[in-house]
C-alpha cells in the first residue's frame, strides 16, 4: 500500500481491479482474477456505503461491475440483488447474463430463466445468446433441471465468446486486444 493510496476513490479502485480481473480471466489465470475481483468487490462495498450515506444514486456501470465481481467470487445473493437493481435502471447484457447465473447458483430456476431469456439480441454476443437459449430450453423441459450443469455451460460459452471477441475487429478498443467491448456500461 502506497502513501497516496488513501486518496484513491473506492469506485476507481473497484473499476481498476475489475478490469484487471477480466484481463486475468482472458489470460486464464483464474486465481489472480479471483483475487482482483475480491479487491474490487470490497472497494464497491465501500463505495455503495458512502453513496447510501450521502443519499446519492449509484451509476449503473458500478452496479454491473460490482454484481459481476460478487458473482465471480461466490457472493451470489449480493450479486443477484445488485444486478437486478441495475436491470431496473438499464438493459445491460452482462447484467442479464450474470443475474441469471447467480440465480441458477442459488437454485432459483425460474429467475434464471427469466434473466437469461431477457438477454438482448442487440448485444452481438451470438455464442452466449445461443448457449442461454439452449439452457433456458433445457431448464423448462425438465422437472428437476440441472442448474449447476447450466452454469458450467454458460461459463464455457462466456469463455468461447471472449475468444471470438478478441479476434473480432469490432470489439477492439484503440488496438487493445485484452479487453472486451462492454455495451452499455
Amino acid at each position: 500500500m502506497s502513501f497516496f493510496s488513501h486518496l484513491v476513490q473506492p469506485y476507481r479502485k473497484g473499476e481498476k481491479n475489475f478490469e484487471r480481473g477480466r484481463a486475468a480471466e482472458l489470460r486464464r489465470d483464474f486465481q489472480k482474477a479471483e483475487d482482483y475481483f475480491t479487491i474490487a468487490a470490497q472497494a464497491f462495498d465501500e463505495h455503495f456505503t458512502k453513496k447510501a450515506a450521502a443519499g446519492k444514486d449509484t451509476r449503473t456501470s458500478h452496479l454491473v461491475m460490482a454484481g459481476i465481481c460478487y458473482t465471480r467470487i461466490g457472493r451470489f445473493e449480493d450479486g443477484l440483488r445488485i444486478l437486478e437493481q441495475c436491470i431496473e435502471t438499464k438493459d445491460i447484457p452482462d447484467a442479464f447474463l450474470h443475474a441469471g447465473y447467480a440465480a441458477a447458483k442459488l437454485g432459483l430456476a425460474e429467475k434464471a430463466v427469466s434473466h437469461w431469456k431477457s438477454f438482448p439480441d442487440w448485444a452481438g454476443q451470438r455464442v452466449i445468446a445461443n448457449a442461454l437459449k439452449e439452457q433456458v430450453k433445457a431448464i423448462r423441459s425438465s422437472e428437476k433441471p440441472d442448474l449447476q450443469g447450466a452454469c458450467e455451460a454458460v461459463a464455457k460459452a462466456v469463455q468461447e465468446q471472449d475468444k471470438v471477441n478478441q479476434n473480432d475487429r469490432k470489439f477492439r478498443d484503440r488496438g487493445q486486444r485484452d479487453r472486451e467491448h462492454r455495451q452499455g456500461y
